[in-house]
């Protein structure tokens, strides 16, 4: 099976795949199309959920992985004072989330290269710590929500998308097709993806399947 880590840090499709997925999420008007098309759902409500990094307090910190493009990380109003760290397995999107805030005027923000079942933090460390669109890209999607829930305070939130198997045929032989590459991890359903929120000590607060992209928002216990 391709280790779809080594996918995402390859330089190669850093300089390519991994910028035509982050020019697709940059795009709204372009994801809106690619969302409906690759899995029926609606973006839109995808990005609204992104802006929960700007309702957090001054002097919180928030964790972004997989950072990405940065697209939920240019969300953060740049008069917000708080801790920001982008972390992510790939240097080419740390690269680009850096870029990103740069454009967006967003100072202060922390980059960190880093697996995600083996975070440099703290736990506890985090009082938000969102993951968008990044879960179906991790080898054990399980053991990431674990580790991210790990480095969270208690009373703190998790918060992110993933996409799902088990909503509809077509989009389950897409989710096949990405992992064959390596793009994807293994599929899991929403059944799993909320057992796996329960184990880590996380009650869920939100959950619902926009198509076949699963969002959630979670608090730890």
């Amino acid at each position: 099976m391709v280790d779809v880590r080594q996918v995402w840090r390859n330089p190669v499709f850093g300089a390519i795949g991994a910028r035509v997925y982050d020019a697709v999420l940059d795009r709204p008007a372009i994801a809106r199309r690619a969302g409906r098309a690759m899995w029926g759902c609606d973006t839109d409500l995808m990005y609204a959920a992104m802006d929960i990094v700007n309702e957090i307090p001054g002097g919180a910190s928030v964790l972004d992985l997989p950072v990405g493009g940065g697209v939920t990380l240019r969300r953060l109003d740049p008069v917000q004072k708080v801790r920001y760290v982008a972390a992510d397995i790939s240097d080419d999107q740390l690269s680009a989330a850096r870029r990103i805030a740069e454009r967006h005027g967003v100072p202060g923000v922390e980059y960190v290269r880093a697996d995600v079942v083996d975070l440099p933090f703290s736990d506890d460390e985090f009082d938000l710590v969102v993951t968008f669109a990044g879960l179906h890209c991790m080898p054990d999607p399980g053991a990431a929500i674990a580790s991210l829930a790990r480095v969270l305070r208690p009373g703190g939130t998790l918060a992110g998308s993933c996409v799902v198997a088990g909503v509809a045929t077509r989009y389950d032989r897409q989710i096949q097709a990405l992992a064959t590459v390596g793009v994807f991890g293994p599929a899991s359903t929403a059944e799993e993806l909320q057992g796996w929120l329960a184990d880590a000590g996380l009650r869920r607060d939100e959950f619902e399947c926009n198509g076949s992209l699963a969002q959630f928002v979670a608090v730890k216990s």
